[in-house]
This record gives structure tokens, C-alpha cells and sequence, in this order.
């Protein structure tokens, strides 16, 4: 018989209030207790690639500083989000995983946060004198992932997020689903050159298909009264990503209306409708929001920063790096420093994972060479920027990989776990990561941003204007 998980109710007749903020942040809110779970709310994710789709509401700050916790499902900037995370009061409780490698919470330390709250897979909290009681689940893969699943009162709920295989596929009955649903949440294929372009096309094309088929699986099983469809509410806006912008398709929610109408499920689509109130089992209210909506920076200023801020190479950094990396599994790691296009390159860095590491800088022909003759390795060609905010600030390389910030060939052309598992989740944050730059000690990105938006702000004052 298959093991399904039964959360526990606490008698309750209060209302459920669910906001969609944005992407993969939603606030539930009842008369007794209000969190907010994976805020991403301005700037781009993954250093650039990705951006929000819709706009964020202008009290956002606000509405994030009152809630009672926050819920960080794991480290991918667009759930664990900096410049976001910047914002809030350093005092917020904030709910992670009790992952191995202990990955979110100490990135989120990393921002100051002190109140972090690490709760197993599996165990049931009740919040407080209120009838919220929740459980996280892992993730049934290999990377670090969770969701969560929680009641109040009758009120059953279960947020996927973007975990693969959920609980390893032992899901609950839930009154409410929230689930990604869009698909194209990864750089590979098309960053891989092992393929022909045409043959990452059809495997983008496949991989989108694939994961409608898994949300009809888990509609199927889980059987909600309403899903939400969330976390996949990102998009590619620059023009140096042409690739991932004109071949990247995702699914969108209406795609799945005659999927949810089939299983008679009520589907609640957040573009239209971004405020959702229950009660006794019954949904009570629709509400759109209609502004005022927050006013980012333009993805050039984003940009044109990132570029400025990590311009300079520091290579003793970049040395120490990987030589305290600790990781050995005697392959062969080649990067390149690329511009935009990934043509151009500035640097070249040949890191060898035996018993006791090898960093060596070489020039294009002893990488041609080294390409052609070593049967074990991979070649990763990033963007200069992205590279240096990665290892500079401790992040994981994910980042990279997932923000379409590189371009890979792999001899063998096989996804080498180990390595990404490694310089994602072990090997991350000030506890682990010990090399200092000078390049890395200066000011905080909402400081800078800040003082960006101010400027620009001056500019537009009129009062100002002679005197500028």
C-alpha cells in the first residue's frame, strides 16, 4: 500500500487569505498568523537571466515585513532571492529546510538574518496558539528542494513549488495546490554544445511537454478542489539571451484549463485574479490587484551594474578558490571568460580535481590542445560577470548554469552530479568559501542599487535640475 502523508487539523473556522506577490511568492494570511513563502520581488535572478513577468505590488516591503515567518523552500536566487531578502527586517523568523549541507540557511545568514529556523522533513509544527500546522517535504531528487504541505483547520494545502518528485512521489489529498507549471527553468539543452542547435531545440520542445505530463500525473493523484499554478512567472529580457528568448517556450495556465476542467479542478489563474479568500471549504472572494505596482530599474541599469561591479579579475582569489574547494574526483575543469555573445574571451583557467588541486591559467592554445587530448573533462565558457559574482559573493553555481550565463561541452557527455551538487550546495557562503578579494568587500547590492535609483531619481526632480 502506498505510504500517503495526513497532516493534522486543528479545529478552525477562520477565513484563509492567499495573495500572489509574484514568480513563487504567495502570502497566506489568517486572523491569527500571516507568512509569506520564497520572495522574489524586484531585480532580476540569476545573475540576469531571469525576470519577473508581472509586476509587484508597491507595498510589497511592507507586506513582507509584517508577516510572522517567511518560508524559503531552498537556494535558487528566485526563491531565495538577495536583493529581495536586502529589504526586510533582519529579525524575520525565516523557515528552511534542515537540508545536509545546511546550504539556505547559511546563505541567508550570509545577509544578516539571524532568526532562521531549520525544520525536518516530515515532522508536523503547529504555529503558535493558531490552527496552522505545517511539514516541509524533500524533494525526491538528488538536489537540495523542498515544498510544503500544511492545514488550518479543514483547510489542506500543498505547495509544490518547483521540487522534482515531491516526497519521492508519496503526495497527500490536498483542498489546495500551488504548483510550477511553465517549464523552461534550466539553461541545459540549449547550453549544451554536444548537441546540434535543431536537436536542443527539440529537447527544449520535449522537456516542456514532459513537464505538463507530470502536473496531469499529480493533479491526478493529489486531486485538489483548486490549483494554483505558480513559481514558473519568469522571463528572459535582455538581448545578449536571444537563444533562450526566441527557443525557451513554457507552458502557460491556459494551457492546463481543459486539463483542470476534465478533472473537474477549479483552476485560479494569479493574471487575472491575484487575491484569493476561503472559508468553511468555499472560495469566497476574487480579487485583482490594480496598483499601485512597485517601479524597478530597467534591465540595461541592471546590467550595466553587474558589468561595472565585477569588471576586475582578481586571480590569487580566483587560485584559492578552487584550491580549498576540497573536491576531488580527477576530472578536468576548463573555464573561459567570456562577453556577451560567449566568443571573446579574456581568461582562461585549467582546474585539475586530483588528490591535490591544480590551477593553472593558459592562454587559447593550450586550452585547443587540452580539449582535444583529455578524455575527461568539461569546458565551461561564462560570462565574466556572472562568473565573478558567483565566486566572489559564495553562490552557488547553479546560478550560473541555470541563469543561461554559460555555454558547456562534456567529455563524456554525461551531467557530472557530483561537481554541481559540490559547488551548489557544500561549497557556498562565508563558513565554507574562505578566499577574500578586495573585489568582494564593498558595499551590499541594495546599497548600491539604492544609490542608483536615488541618482536617477534626482535627475527626473525638476527642482534639481540647474544645480546638477
Amino acid at each position: 500500500k502506498t505510504f500517503e502523508p495526513k497532516i493534522k487539523k486543528i479545529k478552525s473556522t477562520n477565513q484563509i487569505n492567499i495573495e500572489y506577490v509574484n514568480h513563487a511568492c504567495l502570502i497566506f494570511k489568517s486572523n491569527n498568523f500571516k507568512f509569506a513563502t520564497d520572495p522574489w520581488t524586484v531585480g532580476p535572478a540569476f545573475n540576469t537571466g531571469w525576470w519577473l513577468k508581472h509586476k509587484s505590488i508597491k507595498n510589497w516591503k511592507y507586506e513582507l515585513d509584517s508577516c510572522d515567518f517567511i518560508y524559503v523552500s531552498h537556494n535558487h536566487p528566485d526563491h531565495l532571492h538577495e536583493l529581495t531578502l536586502s529589504n526586510l527586517r533582519k529579525d524575520m523568523p525565516i523557515i528552511v529546510p534542515n537540508f545536509i549541507s545546511k546550504s539556505t540557511k547559511l546563505l541567508i545568514e550570509d545577509l544578516g538574518f539571524k532568526n532562521l529556523i531549520e525544520l525536518d522533513f516530515e515532522n508536523q509544527y503547529k504555529f503558535k496558539n493558531t490552527s496552522l500546522v505545517l511539514t516541509i517535504l524533500k524533494s525526491g531528487d538528488l538536489r537540495e528542494d523542498s515544498g510544503m504541505y500544511l492545514s488550518v483547520g479543514n483547510f489542506t494545502c500543498l505547495l509544490t513549488v518547483d521540487a522534482n518528485n515531491l516526497n519521492f512521489l508519496r503526495l497527500p489529498k490536498v483542498y489546495f495546490l500551488a504548483s510550477n507549471f511553465a517549464g523552461g527553468a534550466h539553461g541545459y539543452p540549449l547550453n549544451c554544445e554536444n548537441y546540434k542547435l535543431k536537436d536542443r531545440i527539440k529537447m527544449t520542445d520535449t522537456e516542456k511537454k514532459f513537464q505538463k505530463a507530470i502536473k496531469i500525473k499529480y493533479l491526478d493523484f493529489i486531486k485538489p478542489k483548486y490549483f494554483l499554478p505558480y513559481a514558473g512567472f519568469f522571463t528572459e529580457k535582455l538581448k545578449r539571451d536571444n537563444l533562450y528568448i526566441k527557443h525557451n517556450k513554457k507552458n502557460k495556465i491556459k494551457d492546463y484549463i481543459g486539463i483542470c476542467n476534465k478533472r473537474n479542478i477549479n483552476l485560479l489563474d494569479v493574471e487575472e485574479k491575484r487575491k484569493f479568500t476561503f472559508k468553511n471549504l468555499k472560495l469566497i472572494k476574487k480579487e485583482q490587484c490594480k496598483g499601485p505596482f512597485y517601479k524597478d530599474l530597467n534591465e540595461k541599469e541592471y546590467l550595466k551594474y553587474f558589468q561595472k561591479k565585477y569588471a576586475k579579475i582578481d586571480f590569487k582569489y580566483i587560485e584559492n578558490y578552487f584550491k580549498n574547494s576540497n573536491f576531488h574526483d580527477n576530472s578536468i575543469l576548463y573555464v573561459s571568460l567570456c562577453n556577451d555573445n560567449f566568443k571573446t574571451t579574456e581568461s582562461n583557467f585549467k582546474i585539475n580535481f586530483i588528490e591535490k588541486i591544480e590551477f593553472n591559467i593558459i592562454k587559447n592554445s593550450a586550452l585547443q590542445k587540452g580539449l582535444e587530448k583529455n578524455k575527461k573533462f568539461l569546458y565551461l565558457k561564462i560570462r565574466k560577470e556572472a562568473f565573478l559574482n558567483t565566486i566572489y559573493n559564495k553562490k552557488p553555481w547553479e546560478d550560473i548554469s541555470i541563469g543561461f550565463q554559460m555555454m558547456q561541452f562534456r567529455k563524456p557527455n554525461i551531467y557530472n552530479n557530483r561537481f554541481w551538487f559540490h559547488f551548489s550546495n557544500n561549497y557556498v557562503s562565508n563558513k565554507y568559501v574562505k578566499s577574500v578579494s578586495d573585489c568582494s568587500a564593498c558595499n551590499t547590492i541594495k546599497q548600491d542599487l539604492d544609490n542608483i535609483m536615488y541618482v536617477k531619481s534626482k535627475k527626473k526632480n525638476k527642482i534639481f535640475k540647474k544645480v546638477l
